[in-house]
């Protein structure tokens, strides 16, 4: 533990900092850098390094009782905007408080990192918990990218320098998880618009699929937004999720450069190395996770969603979505418990890829599922 601050929001805020030399220095976007006052202080910086790793504590963790709750953010958010006050709405944070739990949350330094190195860091925030708490394990709750580093660490999928896996996850709960990824980027070429030019906006810190775009008759190089790795590698995490959907929903080719974009070259308007490459960069992450069950103490619990109606974006349409995730990689389990973990809920709500962990309803889920 590197440092405290009181927080608005949570009682408290601890940074966590890596020991090790071997944990690498990821790079942030312009539009990637952190925005909520007590986050920013807690780090000490808007851009903190990627081995640091806020672990936030809310009010009553001291005197509640049973498993501590640990949840895990997803992609361009953090603790307080994913738990706390989403979409200026009861957070599950103060719904599971309110239920007896005892809650705690990270914020990683980097929204876009690397999935193995974040796992890590749910393992050092999971001894942190149980320091303070005396508790032996830990319920983790994930959400969107949380879901795919807290599947890696309970799978006990680390690079060689990181120690094993304690086993000290009680019950996983994962929702809206791209279990077998996703290729939304690619398969929509239509996102490259929203993103170029850069905007200031963190809630538009996402990749491009695009290297070069046409712009009122001028090729553009774009290649710095994109996920690629030597173009900057500036998305490492996003390129960990990425598989092909192709063969289950066909590409829709009413968007523009929709071939070129998926598998790669020169279209009308823009240029990409293709999503092959993209998952290459990656290390073909998905499959990975797929061939690596969680270890068999762990209890799981799934919940997806399928209305797709997110504001602000381009919906998943093509598939049955919750408007990011296509349902059927949402909901697979099979590859998870094939070494004996066992499969305590597994739901589908019509709800988006952020109602599931706002609304009410996913909010008695949750509670349901940690009794």
């Amino acid at each position: 533990m590197a440092g405290t601050v009181s927080g608005r929001e949570w009682q408290k805020l601890e940074r966590l900092v890596s020991t090790s030399d071997d944990f690498p220095k990821e790079k942030l976007r312009p539009n990637g850098r952190h925005t909520d006052a007590d986050i920013v202080k807690a780090f000490g910086t808007d851009a903190p390094p990627s081995s640091d790793v806020l672990l936030h504590y809310y009010s009553g963790w001291e005197e509640a009782k049973g498993v501590p709750v640990l949840l895990v953010h997803g992609t361009i958010l953090d603790a307080t905007s994913t738990w706390i006050k989403p979409h200026d709405q009861k957070g599950l944070a103060k719904a599971l408080a309110e239920k007896g739990h005892r809650v705690f949350a990270v914020t990683f330094a980097n929204r876009h990192g690397d999935n193995v190195l974040q796992a890590e860091q749910i393992a050092w925030a999971i001894a942190r918990i149980k320091q303070v708490t005396g508790a032996a394990e830990v319920d983790v709750i994930a959400h969107s990218k949380g879901t795919v580093a807290a599947r890696a660490l309970a799978s006990d999928v680390r690079y060689a320098w990181m120690p094993k896996f304690k086993r000290d996850i009680r019950r996983l709960v994962l929702i809206a998880g791209p279990h077998l990824g996703l290729d939304t980027t690619f398969r929509h070429p239509i996102i490259n618009y929203g993103l170029y030019p850069e905007k200031s906006d963190p809630r538009l810190n996402a990749p491009m699929s695009w290297t070069g775009m046409l712009v009122m008759g001028v090729w553009v190089d774009t290649s710095a937004q994109t996920m690629f790795k030597k173009f900057g590698d500036y998305f490492p995490g996003q390129l960990q999720m990425l598989a092909r959907w192709d063969k289950e929903y066909p590409l829709p080719q009413t968007e523009v450069d929709w071939y070129t974009t998926y598998h790669g070259g020169q279209g009308f308007l823009s240029r990409s190395p293709g999503i092959d490459q993209a998952i290459e960069d990656g290390g073909n992450f998905i499959e990975l996770l797929r061939r690596s069950p969680l270890v068999p103490n762990v209890e799981l619990a799934v919940l997806a969603g399928n209305r797709a109606d997110l504001a602000g974006i381009h919906n998943e349409h093509t598939g049955p979505s919750d408007g990011v995730v296509f349902v059927k990689s949402a909901t697979a389990t099979d590859d998870m418990t094939r070494a004996g973990a066992r499969l305590v809920a597994k739901d589908l709500l019509h709800l988006n890829h952020m109602d599931l962990v706002i609304s009410s309803q996913a909010h008695t889920w949750v509670a349901d599922v940690l009794r």
